[in-house]
């Protein structure tokens, strides 16, 4: 944003500050000065005004003025100048560069101009060295004070000026203001505000009520003040065009350039409308405007005529562009408007909908609440005794609270590094409109930020105020010195559990892989796999063939296999760790496996490489997890082998599946025999080793070998002789399994005991219990014989 100091002296004294003090305090209270540049208009180019104007005898573009360059009415001294200007007219006072003037571009001199001698030129704002305001010469106003003619245009503050260009952060939107930044000048240069001019009304003005309504049905967030005016078309005041044109937001409206000059000066947002757009004729015959706030069909608080909508609050104002005001008289509303910005930036993030920057960078970061304080600026710059300013507003106001923070001066002196007095403290707070309480405990203040100050909702947002004009500078220097808080939290240790995974896996030979965390939803329905609902779906995919989130890692996995086989690979390892979700777009982090041809590649002395069955996967899986069992189930995912498909366990927690490939699909990826895993991660715990006492007696291991029925699983006969709850049976596990024709339904199991006791040596008696107990529950319960 830039800045001028001629604007600046309306309401802060700057005239025995330098530029240099000023750029330094703007660095120092964190509004960074990014260019200064100082702009006076050059010598011999003075005030003058049009006596007389007429056409040229011998060209049709140009003009021969009368113009005045000094004296008093009736006794001007006055020179003749040829000027195409296309606004040059009789009455008008305009900048003269009189003969000998160096201008930016060029020297003054007498010429004879078709025939006509041009002792002088009239000028536009570029040729003076300031930027463009209108086409055509520079039409000088009394905004610039009081016009005198042959007085030199260098000699007045607009055309003598510094214009500084200052970066503002997203979170002080208070500072996209003259006044906002004005604020922060005066506490930092330890300067007193001026009050600023408000605009006269006429006792004798209407009141506003005649010709105004506004009406809500709706609870509302916004706030609303209204003013109405009756004015005539004239030109944008000179100062405010060089303002606006400083900071490239110079229109051809001149309502919407007072409208924005105001904005940019009070930091309120300002819209008007003409009463041709929504009249209403009351029983009297009196015109009346009806205006009516409520919400679009998006849910924005709006603005209506009737059933047209005219603005919406914080997202687009009232289009006038191109509304040519009655030459006699028009009447206007004003309306300043305020909506928090947390409110409107949410909203808008939701919609996604089209808004009008200018106006929607202001709101999201913070338009000044001050409502009045914007309809007095758009007044007070429109000094023109043709302009009627009704009495009173009319409002909708939303009560807005602000919460108190308590401050602890030791704690903030601590914060800061140096001891802070209580007094300077509460100065700082209250020269920058905060409401400070001062509470029983001579160590406590209480202050509630004003509404303007959007950033600040805690203590640490008061300990930057308060620092950002004690100034850096003045804290003493001290060396660094910390002790580092102990950053290991679960999130960490969770991360390090996967690592850890990650490199086991890589020490029993499978090699860590990455995929995008995309897929292909036709490829994941086809194999019965879980996807997003339409809902939650990807609305913008990289490609067609990533189009939703994954469901499972196993289809990534398969498709690196395939381009490893195809590019020659006959040892086929992946594990990959990676995010996946649900249905319900549910996020999940899962660790899988998959191992396809060969476990080791063909070197000698294994000339034909070593090949791995799905018992030899399994034991592959426990090297990286530790130990599980499996239990068989049918599975709905059709990629899985149906009599090779089973659930992993860890106690009785199910953490997982492990199955072959599916040998159909198997044939059509071109893969040889290939075996999958995939583990939930949350569901498995990075737990301690457990130290257990040994026993120094003698181990003992016997084989039980038994006919059982077929259909009944290990891990039931498991659970039996779990149960038996026998402390001399160290472990067990099946050792060899013999299927026959002559055993019809029955199957051959020889299970495989460890047997040890703690107090003694075992005898062969003890040894026969054991085994007895075991094989009696077994024949009870699975009708299970000796073999």
């Amino acid at each position: 944003m830039k800045f001028t100091r001629s604007i600046f002296k309306t309401i802060l004294p700057l005239d025995n500050i330098s530029s240099e003090v000023i750029c330094a305090t703007l660095d120092k209270i964190g509004l960074e000065v990014e260019s200064f540049e100082k702009l006076v208009a050059p010598k011999k180019v003075i005030v003058g005004k049009i006596l007389a104007c007429k056409k040229h005898p011998d060209a049709q573009k140009l003009n021969v003025c009368e113009v005045a360059i000094g004296g008093e009415e009736g006794e001007y001294q006055s020179l003749q100048i040829v000027c195409g200007a296309k606004n040059a007219r009789e009455g008008i006072f305009v900048a003269v560069a009189l003969e000998e003037a160096v201008l930016p571009q060029m020297t003054i001199k007498r010429a004879i101009l078709r025939g006509v001698e041009s002792c002088g030129m009239l000028c536009s704002s570029i040729e003076i060295g300031f930027p463009k305001i209108n086409d055509g010469i520079i039409e000088l106003d009394n905004s610039l004070g009081e016009l005198i003619i042959g007085k030199e245009l260098l000699e007045y503050d607009a055309f003598n000026d510094e214009v500084f260009e200052i970066s503002i952060t997203p979170n002080r939107g208070d500072c996209m203001s003259i006044i906002g930044i004005a604020r922060e000048l005066s506490v930092g240069l330890n300067l007193e505000m001026q009050p600023l001019k408000m605009p006269k009304t006429s006792e004798n003005s209407p009141g506003i009520g005649r010709v105004l309504q506004i009406t809500t049905n709706e609870k509302y967030e916004s706030s609303l003040m209204y003013k109405a005016i009756e004015l005539h078309s004239i030109p944008t005041p000179c100062c405010v065009a060089l303002f606006l044109a400083y900071n490239e937001a110079l229109e051809e409206d001149w309502l919407s350039n007072v409208l924005g000059f105001a904005t940019f000066y009070s930091g309120v947002i300002l819209n008007a409308y003409p009463q041709d757009f929504c009249r209403l004729e009351d029983k009297d015959g009196i015109d009346k405007m009806l205006l009516k706030l409520k919400k679009d069909e998006l849910g924005f608080e709006s603005i209506y005529y009737k059933d047209r909508k005219l603005s919406t609050i914080g997202v687009e104002s009232f289009s006038y562009k191109g509304f040519k005001h009655n030459k006699d008289k028009e009447f206007v509303v004003l309306e300043a408007s305020y909506i928090p910005p947390q409110i409107i930036a949410q909203k808008v993030l939701e919609a996604n909908i089209k808004v009008d920057t200018k106006i929607f960078q202001r709101v999201s970061r913070g338009s000044n609440p001050d409502l009045k304080l914007g309809l007095d600026v758009f007044g007070s710059f429109l000094n023109d005794e043709r302009i009627v300013f009704y009495t009173d507003t009319q409002e909708l106001l939303k009560v807005i609270k602000r919460e108190s923070i308590t401050i602890d001066i030791l704690l903030l002196s601590k914060v800061i590094g140096c001891v802070l007095d209580k007094i300077t403290i509460v100065n700082i707070l209250k020269a920058l409109e905060f409401k400070v309480e001062l509470p029983a405990d001579e160590n406590l203040l209480i202050a509630t930020p004003p509404l303007f100050r959007h950033d600040v909702i805690g203590f640490q947002d008061i300990a930057e105020e308060i620092i950002r004009f004690v100034g850096i500078d003045n804290v003493p220097s001290q060396p660094l010195s910390f002790v580092q808080n102990n950053q290991i939290n679960a999130e960490s240790e969770f991360y390090h559990f996967q690592r850890k995974l990650s490199k086991k896996a890589i020490g029993v030979g499978f090699n860590e892989v990455v995929h995008f965390v995309f897929h292909n939803k036709e490829m994941l329905e086809k194999y019965g796999f879980e996807t997003l609902e339409d809902k939650l779906e990807l609305l913008n995919p990289i490609t067609q063939d990533l189009n939703t989130l994954r469901s499972t890692l196993l289809m990534g996995l398969i498709q690196a296999a395939v381009y490893n086989k195809n590019n020659g690979f006959s040892a086929i390892s992946f594990a990959e760790i990676g995010f996946t979700y649900n249905k319900k777009r549910q996020e999940n982090i899962k660790m899988a496996f998959l191992q396809s041809g060969l476990v080791c590649q063909e070197h000698y002395p294994k000339t034909k490489g070593i090949k791995a069955d799905f018992f030899a996967f399994a034991d592959r899986i426990s090297c990286v997890i530790g130990e599980f069992t499996l239990q068989a189930f049918q599975s709905n995912i059709k990629i899985f082998h149906p009599n090779q498909c089973a659930k992993i366990f860890r106690g009785k927690k199910e953490i997982g599946i492990l199955a072959a490939l599916h040998p159909a699909l198997r044939e059509s990826f071109g893969l040889e025999e290939t075996y999958l895993c995939e583990l939930d991660l949350k569901s498995l715990k990075d737990e301690l080793p457990k130290v257990e006492r040994y026993s120094k007696f003698q181990k003992v291991v016997r084989d039980l070998s038994i006919l059982m029925p077929k259909e009944i699983p290990y891990y039931k006969l498991k659970e039996t002789i779990q149960q038996l709850k026998i402390p001399h049976i160290l472990k067990f596990y099946p050792l060899d399994v013999y299927r026959d024709k002559s055993l019809e339904d029955q199957i051959s199991l020889t299970i495989r005991f460890e047997i040890q006791s703690y107090e003694k040596t075992l005898e062969e008696k003890d040894i026969i219990e054991v085994m007895e107990r075991v094989l009696a529950v077994l024949k009870t319960k699975h009708k299970a014989e000796l073999r």
